[in-house]
């Protein structure tokens, strides 16, 4: 029965979300076997991949998207030190680094625990998204080609307000 009225919810989730992104007139793609959507967005200068995955064994809703390029091997450790500065002033969302294979993705999460989560809420975690990895993903990719160091990040990062 518990298993049941959370799957219940956790549809009822998916469904609130997929409501806010028609209303938004935003193109995507529902998987509803997986409750998982996909969509994307045009920044500034890089496209934006999101995917919005509702999870009804932990009751929480995460939304990731994964950068369109991987750090090389020889700015690995740079990125990683960028990719913490980052971190260290978000207020929310976070961006998660491999330094195994260079790749970083902006992740951001709610529950839905015992809770009734609103469209406006669902429209917020993708314009966190979408203005963080706005404001970063060109960043990473300069420390990557080369084009920025981690002192230049983090001057760059802390005359931004976030430190």
């Amino acid at each position: 029965m518990a298993d049941e009225k959370i799957m219940k919810h956790a549809q009822t989730v998916y469904e609130t979300i997929c409501s806010m992104l028609t209303k938004k007139d935003w193109k995507f793609t529902r998987h509803d076997e997986d409750l998982v959507i996909t969509c994307g967005a045009r920044g500034e200068d890089l496209p934006m991949e999101f995917v919005i995955i509702v999870n009804p064994k932990a009751q929480v809703v995460s939304m990731y998207s994964n950068m369109p390029y991987s750090i090389g091997k020889e700015k690995r450790v740079e990125a990683a030190l960028a990719v913490h500065i980052a971190n260290h002033g978000l207020i929310n969302g976070t961006f998660d680094y491999d330094i195994g294979d260079g790749s970083i993705r902006f992740r951001i999460v709610s529950s839905f625990r015992g809770s009734i989560l609103s469209e406006e809420l669902f429209e917020y975690m993708i314009l966190v998204a979408a203005s963080t990895i706005d404001q970063y993903n060109d960043k990473f990719l300069m420390i990557s080609n080369g084009m920025l160091n981690v002192q230049q990040f983090a001057e760059w990062d802390s005359n931004r307000g976030n430190s």
